[in-house]
């Protein structure tokens, strides 16, 4: 029972980070958001505050439909991942494990968690079941915006058998 979850668990992964890859760019925070955050930030020293606004789980959630959309230009998604212009292959590697799981995710919760990462936290199904726990997702702040962490999109990858040269 305990290798079944893990083996769930990662695959849950992998598939959430192949959605997640072309999340990002289409999240600029809605202005609610962006209030909601600057108060929430407000309480921790100047310098670790967010370098870039957090966008919300409604925006990260839109965002989805992007990621799911065969019609999402690569260039767009390639953006959104640290080390996949090192290696563009690295968001189609990310983005068939995901449809070969069939998962779908709900962002429930975004922070700011400092030094340049922001969190996202999702519930999420693994062929139709549910995954037990919420899924924990960093991004780091690069050039302007919001990237998956390069490191944790590399760790999935081997999780499921799969290699990158922007992993090496």
């Amino acid at each position: 029972m305990q290798r079944h979850k893990a083996i769930r668990g990662r695959l849950a992964s992998v598939a959430l980070a192949a959605i997640m890859t072309a999340i990002v760019p289409a999240c600029g925070g809605s202005d609610h958001d962006a209030k909601t955050d600057v108060r929430h930030t407000s309480t921790k020293p100047a310098a670790d505050q967010s370098p870039l606004p957090l966008p919300g789980p409604g925006d990260l959630n839109a965002g989805l439909m992007l990621a799911l959309d065969p019609n999402t230009p690569r260039e767009q998604k390639i953006g959104a991942v640290q080390g996949a212009d090192v290696d563009p292959d690295l968001i189609d590697k990310m983005t068939q494990a995901g449809a070969a799981n069939n998962v779908t995710m709900t962002i429930t919760k975004v922070e700011y968690v400092g030094a340049g990462v922001m969190q996202a936290s999702a519930t999420l199904t693994l062929n139709g079941k549910p995954v037990e726990g919420q899924a924990q997702i960093p991004f780091v702040a690069e050039s302007g915006r919001w990237k998956l962490q390069k490191a944790w999109a590399c760790q999935m990858l081997a999780n499921a058998q799969l290699t990158s040269s922007a992993c090496q």
